[in-house]
């Protein structure tokens, strides 16, 4: 295991006066593990110097030696790497590590604070062992084309992310033809059990979509993508709705209205899991149960073709997930709140969005009342596991 190890000291203390403890601190460590860096570092200059560049370490190690050296630490989590913050009990060394936690922690880089050698080699050894899992987390590469929908007030997310303009998708879509955007659909079309609204020149249309879109994903070398799918409306009369089906079905993850944090979500849900994820808006709930409802689904069980339900426009899509045990999963920032679910049915409205389903949840009031915002995804998967992994990664979870 190799460990990037930084020391800071504020631009008012001596460094001299710290050499010693500092030297002591890295004979331990070297004669435990390898050690990349060790320098002493007093302003974000010296946080920036090539000799602390840890693209290539397991681990990220820092050591406020005193206060005041929050912000030329914190530039740390770039590398997306664990770390370990060292705490001392002098000079304000603990209150600096306390508050660089909190940082990493709102950009889900997962952290722990000790204060013992003993401490630091156990957090160092437990990150180890979770090397893999964390490696897959920590480099994902999502893409936003387009903005953030601007309903989505409660949106709250500190990762790293692709921006790529609509301008740039258009670009896309231009250099595709009609000819091969049927060609993309035409088999999703002769297995649909019914096509209500769309005529072919909206299936082709939504053909070209996916297509722009599967060259962006190529392109941009991205794990997965949110659109802000509503501002293609006026210009293409057409919106991503099938597209989206198709590639969450091909283990693409890919979410709707520009939500990032959906699209984390799905993203978990597919390397953790290998499932795909539904994004659904709560439409209503009772009792003992909720509904869920969104024009986009994964196209993995028998569907029909119908238009966007907001627009009467585009391709959506009415899917008939199965019925089963599941989860609800919502995350927002470093929170999520997870539930057990079991699919119990599928729902009917003309007056909701196309795929809507009937969940079965216990106390359905309770967990309205704590979770964090609309959008939610429903994954085949058991809730508990679910929330273990999210709390492993970093999240604070409320199981329900």
């Amino acid at each position: 295991m190799k460990v990037g190890v930084v020391f800071g000291i504020s631009e008012l203390a001596n460094p001299k006066a710290f050499e010693k403890k500092a030297s002591k601190f890295l004979t331990q460590l070297a004669g435990e593990f390898e050690i990349k860096g060790g320098l002493m570092v007093s302003t974000r200059d010296e946080a920036r110097s090539e000799e602390l560049n840890f693209r290539d370490v397991d681990i990220i190690l820092l050591y406020p030696l005193t206060g005041g050296t929050e912000n030329m630490l914190k530039g740390f989590s770039y590398f997306r790497k664990p770390i370990v913050l060292y705490g001392d009990t002098l000079n304000n060394s603990m209150a600096a590590a306390i508050e660089l936690r909190e940082y990493f922690r709102d950009r889900l880089v997962p952290s722990a604070l000790v204060k013992s050698f003993d401490e630091l080699k156990a957090a160092l050894l437990g990150y180890d062992d979770m090397k893999d899992m964390l490696e897959k987390f920590l480099n994902l590469r999502l893409g936003l084309i387009g903005r953030i929908s601007p309903w989505l007030i409660n949106e709250k997310f500190n990762l790293p992310y692709i921006h790529i303009s609509l301008k740039k998708f258009y670009e896309y879509y231009d250099t595709t033809t009609d000819a091969e955007g049927w060609k993309v659909v035409e088999d999703i079309v002769a297995k649909a059990v019914k096509i209500q609204e769309p005529k072919r020149d909206d299936l082709t249309k939504a053909g070209r979509i996916y297509l722009a879109l599967e060259r962006i994903i190529e392109d941009y070398h991205l794990n997965g993508f949110t659109i802000g799918c509503f501002d293609l409306l006026p210009k293409l009369k057409a919106t991503p709705c099938l597209a989206l089906a198709m590639f969450n079905a091909q283990g693409i993850p890919a979410a709707c209205e520009g939500e990032l944090n959906s699209l984390l979500g799905m993203a978990i849900a597919r390397i953790f899991f290998n499932k795909s994820a539904f994004m659904g808006n709560i439409a209503d709930y009772g009792e003992n149960y909720i509904i869920l409802a969104h024009c986009t689904a994964p196209l993995v069980a028998s569907y029909s073709l119908r238009s966007h339900f907001e627009s009467g426009m585009g391709v959506g899509v009415e899917v008939s997930l199965p019925k089963g045990k599941a989860s609800l999963m919502k995350i927002k920032g470093r929170k999520a709140v997870v539930a057990g679910v079991e699919v119990v049915g599928t729902e009917r409205s003309e007056n909701r969005c196309r795929t809507q389903l009937k969940l079965k949840i216990v106390e359905a009031k309770d967990f309205i009342d704590g979770t964090l915002g609309n959008h939610h995804l429903l994954v085949y998967a058991d809730s508990e596991e679910i929330a273990d992994l999210l709390s492993e990664l970093g999240f604070e979870v409320m199981l329900y």
